[in-house]
């Protein structure tokens, strides 16, 4: 019952610079909206970058405000020499200063082991001098320079205490206000980020689903063959949408993680490139895992995008023919199929899960062992003095932070994966040769009078010919009919007088002129086909008749009335406004089969194609048909194709078509005295009722 298709191609390259830039230059009307978007993501990367080194500051320069004693001799160092052989070194200077001489004078104990706070006296208030004085055994007095023990901060009153380091809270106050406005700055620039980003992604998703459904609507019949109607709608739709994300999300977030990663980087290097080089430890392994992923997702994208498609196309195909299903009773076994189908989409999806369960706790403990090398190497550095508090602090933060876009840009492979199999296939569809276009010297017919030529015409769909060396000449206004065994090439026929195929081998004349030369529309617009199975579109009555032309109500009316389409019309409680389900559904087949005369007498065509028109009709209806038929045709030329032999007796001409060839011609009568192969069909018709008229 079913055919699976192979919705998905083998997927090309991850980044395909040729397919970006044919995306790029769909988006070029609204790149000014990107270029902005982009300047505002760089500001709220650079933003994101420097909240842990403003947690720096605050610890450094205002939490932990301390300093070291040296007993050296003499030191060219530029340091504050408070006692003969004794000087007073700040936390910032001891990371500014040369890491050999430090190590040396920890070997030799030069470097205290106490930490002080230290304030200078014309800097502070007369209150805190006098404190000082009250407190003398708690502080050292050097000329301008004031030292405490961290140790004894402790021993202080709370009151001392803030008032000792009141500039200090102030300077924190400070640095919170500061780095809110930051955070708030960067939320802005965020906000417009995304904002203008999305707005151009939107603009763009309606230009390229524009771009789809024109070229659509200008391909062949023969590539609709071919193609489900699933996959096609999946082109406008989700395909569409997966470009979007990228261009939305995948490429704006890729930028930015990259700058975030460029920017932790150049600070972490920045602020202390010995602890930098110990945090880059980690990245050889990352890059091992990451490569591993990439390989392994690659793989198993595929598998999901196959299963994908086979399942979307199992949907597609039983919600269309849901009436068989409810006929046969074929449910269970529907089901049972569907699960089939459903339960390979889940083992495939399953597989990516396991894959994304491996590979995120794996960077995740990379992360950790990241920041564990960080604390062991930069805590024992905290401890000699070497670094300070808050460079560690920062470290930590950014070695959360570096791994973080990492995570990032690993889940945003995927998406950029399918963006880049969804942005080949739309391509594919946009590049697909039109097959059926007009000839360079096409001119526009204002009126054709309706003679109609084949000239040892050749055509096939694919590989086996479906029409052999036809030829045959129909006359304006003659009424003409083409009967024969299923398959034999008859609607092939008529398929190829509106050119929605090109024979492969021969000639079709339209009052003498080649169908190629004549422009697309002008051809059609004087065509009126009326199909077997009858499409209605969702929407009213009057709307589906009219098909756009520009048709008053009153002239839709008319021409129902005229082709008897108003006697069942007129029963509907809002008439011509009637609403009509998707395909027509609640309509008959008899109401359907008016309609669509009605609505190719809308468009008042020279040549009228009746395919099969009065097949499957109730005796009644088949008696508002027939008359209306007889209105539709006169004055115009007319080829019937029909199974129904009777319906064709008043025919000028009669071609009998089998195995792709014209057999035999000729009028009913003289057809029936050939006794030849119309004869035959005749006759198996007539069994029913036991009544071959003798000729």
């Amino acid at each position: 019952m079913y055919g699976d298709h192979q919705e998905e191609q083998d997927i090309g390259k991850v980044f395909d610079f040729n397919i970006i830039k044919r995306l790029f230059g769909i988006m070029k009307p609204y790149l000014k909206y990107l270029i902005i978007a982009s300047v505002f993501l760089v500001i709220a990367a650079g933003v994101e970058v420097l909240y842990p080194y403003i947690v720096k500051i605050a610890i450094d320069d205002y939490i932990i405000k301390n300093g070291r004693k040296v007993y050296v001799t003499g030191t060219e160092e530029d340091i504050v020499e408070i006692t003969e052989n004794t000087f007073f070194i700040t936390q910032i200077q001891l990371e500014e200063m040369d890491i050999t001489l430090l190590r040396n004078w920890e070997k030799e104990n030069k470097l205290s082991s106490e930490r002080y706070y230290y304030f200078h006296k014309d800097q502070v208030d007369d209150r805190i001098l006098s404190m000082v004085a009250d407190r003398s055994e708690l502080f050292e007095e050097y000329d301008n320079l004031v030292l405490i023990e961290y140790s004894n901060l402790k021993l202080l009153k709370t009151s001392d205490a803030i008032l000792l380091r009141s500039k200090d809270i102030s300077g924190i106050l400070r640095i919170v206000l500061i780095f809110l406005g930051i955070i708030f700055f960067g939320a802005i620039a965020n906000y417009v980020q995304i904002y203008l980003s999305q707005y151009a992604g939107q603009l763009f998703m309606h230009a390229i689903r524009s771009k789809v459904f024109a070229k659509l609507q200008s391909l062949h019949l023969a590539f609709f063959d071919r193609n489900p109607v699933g996959r096609l709608v999946t082109r406008a739709t989700n395909d569409v949408e997966a470009i979007n994300e990228a261009f939305t999300q995948v490429f704006a977030r890729l930028t930015k993680d990259v700058l975030f990663l460029i920017g932790i980087i150049v600070m972490m290097m920045m602020i202390n490139m010995r602890l930098a080089l110990v945090s880059f430890i980690v990245i050889p392994i990352l890059l091992v895992v990451t490569f591993y992923f990439r390989v392994r997702a690659r793989s198993i994208y595929r598998l999901v995008r196959a299963k994908l498609a086979k399942l979307n196309a199992r949907f597609q195909e039983n919600l269309s023919g849901i009436r068989v299903i409810r006929i046969f009773t074929k449910e269970k076994d529907n089901l049972t199929s569907f699960d089939g189908v459903n339960k390979e989409y889940l083992t495939a999806n399953l597989k990516h899960v396991i894959l994304m369960s491996f590979f995120r706790p794996l960077i995740e403990i990379i992360s950790s062992i990241g920041i564990g090398l960080v604390l062991y190497y930069g805590g024992g550095q905290v401890i000699t003095g070497k670094v300070s508090l808050g460079v560690l602090v920062a470290f930590i933060t950014y070695v959360e932070m570096f791994f973080r876009p990492i995570r990032e840009l690993t889940e945003s492979y995927t998406l950029l994966q399918s963006a880049m199999a969804s942005s080949e296939r739309i391509f594919l569809l946009l590049d697909e040769n039109i097959g059926v276009v007009a000839s360079q010297k096409a001119r526009v017919i204002k009126q054709i009078q309706g003679a109609i030529e084949f000239k040892h015409v050749w055509f096939k769909y694919d590989k086996d010919w479906v029409l052999k060396n036809v030829s045959f000449k129909i006359r304006p206004g003659e009424h003409i009919a083409f009967v024969g065994p299923t398959g034999s090439g008859k609607t092939s026929i008529i398929s190829l007088i509106s050119r929605l195929y090109d024979i492969q081998k021969g000639t079709i004349l339209i009052d003498g002129i080649d169908v190629k030369d004549i422009r697309l529309p002008v051809l059609r617009s004087q065509i009126g086909v009326v199909p077997q199975d009858i499409f209605l579109f969702a929407g009213d009555i009057k709307s589906n008749i009219r098909l756009n032309f520009s048709l008053s109500d009153e002239k839709v009316k008319e021409i129902a009335a005229f082709i008897n389409a108003d006697k069942f019309i007129d029963r509907f409680p809002k008439k011509y406004d009637e609403g009509v389900a998707e395909r027509g559904v609640t309509f008959s087949t008899g109401e359907r089969q008016l309609l669509s005369f009605a609505r190719a007498l809308a468009s008042e065509p020279r040549i009228l194609v009746l395919d099969e028109a009065t097949a499957n009709i109730d005796a009644e209806t088949e008696m508002l048909i027939k008359d209306g038929l007889n209105k539709l045709i006169q004055g115009k030329t007319a080829i019937i194709i029909a199974h129904r032999l009777s319906t064709i007796k008043d025919a000028n001409r009669i071609y009998v078509v089998q195995g792709g060839e014209i057999v035999e011609l000729g009028t009913h009568d003289a057809l029936i005295n050939k006794k030849g192969v119309y004869y035959k069909l005749y006759q198996l018709q007539s069994l029913q009722s036991r009544s071959v008229p003798e000729m």
